[in-house]
């Protein structure tokens, strides 16, 4: 049922819940040993620097990594400036399902804990850095980023999906930040300065490593590894929500905000963020909030004479009239580009209420982001529906 790969998964897997997608683990100097070193720049350079600012050193797969399908994670060796004095830490990159099944369109789950903790252990070993599993597990996480992969049924694509995500303006809802509406149209994505919320289209974005590995929604797509063949996949639609958190504090906080509680002060480590039961409720706070967004596009596939008998009788026609202008402007440019153009109005504000009530007649737009988030709180691990060779 699955893509062929090193570790083939069993096949009651499929009862079985995703997690996280992408982290960021911090070591100390004391938990770790460099016995070999492969970095970019000396590793004594980066231990010895005693001057201004910070001094790193990188380790990423080598071309002959690549070649031979062997995903490695990317080590980071800095030294940093503080209060005390100088802190050497190293930071560990790594897409978790690229790590055990070299693609990240499957998805890891639970139990898979204790298999990518060694495989961290024996990679960074190749990798010249002796390290043990019980640091590995305890580390704490200054990167988190969750995904889910949703395979749509064939009345759903992709591409209406992430069309009427572009619309959306969530700059209200996940703080100050835009929208982006990218490569070739498969990517709709909200920025803010330290998080992130993307919808893309997920078999595109694989073919568009092979065209620009750069311009690719998958951040790790630039180290060009992403096994899988997409010819088997036939017309598969596979949807794609990811929230990245960048760094330890927003991490904390939007947990909080999706009522993942941890208490004050406590270390929020590698084994806490691995749960799916911490995915599933960052994945669905996030798609919840498109959904909240959402209500002024919902009722673009009505026609104007449905929109005008639909609306409430206590509205005067003209701003019926008004109403229906509106929607028009929002189904071709979206809600940011609508608020950028008209600014702070009241009038627009009193517009925008009238359809955040409005019950749209066709419910295809609905329905379709309804199914998605079904997917989400169920959580079940992404199974393609192709026989391992």
């Amino acid at each position: 049922m699955i893509i062929q790969s090193n570790l083939t998964r069993p096949e009651e897997i499929t009862e079985h819940k995703a997690i996280c997608d992408t982290i960021r683990l911090q070591f100390n100097f004391e938990d770790f040993e460099i016995f070999e070193d492969k970095f970019d720049t000396a590793v004594d350079t980066v231990l010895n620097f005693h001057g201004y600012g910070t001094a790193q050193s990188f380790q990423n797969m080598t071309t002959e990594d690549k070649r031979n399908h062997y995903y490695k994670p990317r080590l980071a060796l800095k030294s940093e400036p503080r209060p005390t004095g100088r802190k050497i830490s190293l930071y560990l990159d790594a897409s978790l399902p690229k790590l055990l099944y070299g693609n990240n369109l499957q998805e890891v789950c639970d139990q898979d804990f204790r298999q990518i903790v060694l495989r961290m252990r024996d990679t960074m070993l190749d990798m010249g850095v002796k390290i043990s599993p019980k640091t590995i597990a305890t580390a704490h996480v200054c990167r988190y980023h969750c995904c889910k992969n949703i395979i749509l049924p064939d009345e759903i694509t992709t591409q209406f999906i992430i069309n009427e995500c572009a619309k959306i303006d969530l700059g209200n809802r996940l703080g100050n930040g835009y929208t982006t509406y990218a490569n070739g149209g498969h990517c709709a994505r909200f920025h803010a300065n330290t998080f992130e919320v993307a919808t893309y289209d997920k078999i595109a974005d694989i073919k568009q490593k092979g065209i620009s590995p750069k311009r690719c929604v998958d951040e790790e797509s630039h180290r060009e590894f992403q096994e899988i063949d997409i010819k088997k996949l036939g017309n598969l639609q596979v949807f794609r929500l990811e929230v990245r958190l960048n760094n330890a504090k927003t991490i904390r906080r939007k947990f909080a905000e999706a009522n993942i509680c941890f208490d004050k002060g406590q270390d929020i480590t590698f084994r806490d963020v691995f749960k799916s039961s911490v995915a599933r409720q960052m994945n669905l706070y996030s798609w919840k909030k498109i959904c909240e967004a959402g209500y002024p596009i919902f009722c673009l596939q009505d026609n104007s004479k449905i929109m005008l008998d639909r609306l409430p009788s206590s509205i005067k026609f003209i701003k019926k009239l008004e109403i229906l202008g509106l929607t028009k402007v929002i189904d071709d440019y979206g809600v940011p580009y609508v608020k950028k153009l008209v600014g702070r109005n009241t009038t627009l504000s009193k517009l925008f209420k009238f359809l955040q009530s409005y019950k749209p007649d066709n419910q295809k737009t609905l329905k379709a982001f309804k199914f998605i988030e079904q997917k989400i709180s169920e959580n079940d691990v992404i199974v393609l529906p192709i026989k391992a060779e």
